[in-house]
């Protein structure tokens, strides 16, 4: 029996108490013990924490019946490392029929249960690829669903943009006509309607602009351009006030840009500060550089933005305004992005960073 064990399984035999009092020459080599450090030791020599102690209860509750136990079971060896063991342990009894030694006959499948450890990693990880892919997947469907809601509307929008346009042009062009001589004959009452005439048909051009530049995503035309001199053509465009101060950088770069474009992101940053500023304030624009990006920076001292409003402030349709379709910032958006930059906002004070690429 000896011989067999010693061949051809990995094998101790310890008495009725436990103490192991013979372990062949393949157990040592594998739990790095000399066999005259095991003589006369229990198992949990090689206790690696890994099982509680229902675990050895069970154990020894089973082979102290008489009967045999089956299970794997992780041991530490002398050096520290770990090993796994598909362990049997039969119990062997007396001629008086009392239990007298449990032979405990061992598989090394440490490499088995490495590689089942590992396959579990990979399981899980697909498990995360799969559910991230499948969030993706969702918020893509979601997006393209938003996305031809928003060409529907953006085709309607511009449909009725283009005839609003035409009856819009005939008032601009009426009210222009009003000349200083005529204007100077006007009660304070008759001025103050022409201005407001004015001031509605601004509005409403700037409106029917933004949708028609929503509904029609043209190329960008590329080409050097001074900053400032694209900053200045775009503060033509902003109506502001006497009691709004609107600081510009002492510095300028050249931009290769579409600059009919970047003038209405300009424009639109701006009107939405002095809109913000409510007669009374300041806007700054800052201009500065590192080594991929030209940032430009526009600052207002007004209230800012709402927290809960932050992340959509650049989604379609959205807008805190009273007058406005909420296209204007998605509009910068786009054009930014067509440009291979970035747009964000931050409070405190209130701050549009634009990126774009040096």
């Amino acid at each position: 029996m000896e011989e067999i064990l010693t061949e051809h399984s990995i094998a101790t035999v310890t008495d009725a108490q436990g103490t192991i009092v013979y372990a062949n020459k393949k157990f040592c080599d594998l739990s790095k013990y000399p066999e005259e450090e095991l003589l006369g030791q229990n198992h949990r020599i090689l206790k690696s924490d890994e099982h509680d102690p229902e675990f050895y209860i069970d154990l020894w509750k089973t082979i102290s019946s008489d009967k045999i136990w089956v299970g794997e079971i992780k041991n530490r060896a002398k050096d520290g490392t770990f090993y796994w063991v598909k362990t049997t342990i039969i119990p062997v009894k007396d001629s008086e029929k009392s239990i007298k030694y449990y032979v405990v006959i061992r598989t090394d499948i440490t490499k088995e249960k490495q590689m089942y450890e590992k396959l579990l990693q990979v399981e899980e990880q697909l498990i995360q690829q799969n559910l991230s892919l499948a969030a993706k997947v969702a918020l893509k469907s979601s997006d393209i669903v938003k996305n031809e809601r928003l060409a529907t509307i953006g085709t309607m929008a511009s449909r009725i943009a283009h005839d609003l346009k035409n009856p819009l042009t005939i008032l601009h062009t009426y009210a222009d006509m009003l000349t200083p001589e005529i204007l100077s004959k006007l009660d304070s009452k008759d001025k103050e309607k022409w201005i407001r005439l004015q001031n509605s048909i601004f509005d409403m051009h700037r409106i029917i602009d933004d949708v028609l530049d929503f509904a029609r995503t043209s190329e960008i035309n590329k080409k050097k351009a001074s900053f400032l001199s694209i900053l200045r053509l775009s503060l033509n465009n902003v109506r502001s006030s006497y009691g709004i101060v609107i600081k510009q950088p002492q510095n300028d770069v050249v931009l290769n840009c579409d600059r009919r474009k970047i003038e209405g992101v300009m424009s639109n940053l701006i009107s939405n500060a002095v809109h913000a500023l409510d007669g009374q304030g300041e806007i700054e624009i800052t201009l500065s550089s590192d080594s991929k990006n030209v940032i430009i920076q526009v600052k207002d001292s007004g209230p800012g933005i709402p927290d809960e409003n932050l992340e959509k402030i650049f989604e379609p349709m959205f807008t805190t305004k009273n007058t406005g379709t909420g296209l204007g910032l998605v509009i910068c958006k786009s054009i930014i992005e067509q440009h291979g930059g970035s747009i964000s906002v931050n409070n405190n004070p209130t701050t549009f960073t634009i990126k774009l690429p040096a």
